[in-house]
């Protein structure tokens, strides 16, 4: 499956991460699982963790126009 173009603008991050979950990012990159690589699946998964986050009730965070 091709990738979708990403027109959001985006900012690298560095982070730090353990072993273990490094580990399991390469692991699904390797199987193509929302991403190429190890970067790319961690992003995604950060991205949706914080949309989920935001999506709750009653969480506002400035510039939140919820």
């Amino acid at each position: 499956m091709a990738k979708q173009p990403n027109d959001a603008p985006s900012k690298t991050l560095r982070i730090t991460l353990s072993r273990q979950s490094v580990e399991c990012l390469e692991q699904l990159a390797g199987r193509g699982v929302y991403g190429r690589n190890a970067a790319e699946v961690a992003g995604r998964f950060v991205d949706r963790a914080l949309q989920e986050f935001l999506d709750l009730p009653k969480l506002k965070i400035s510039g939140d126009p919820k």
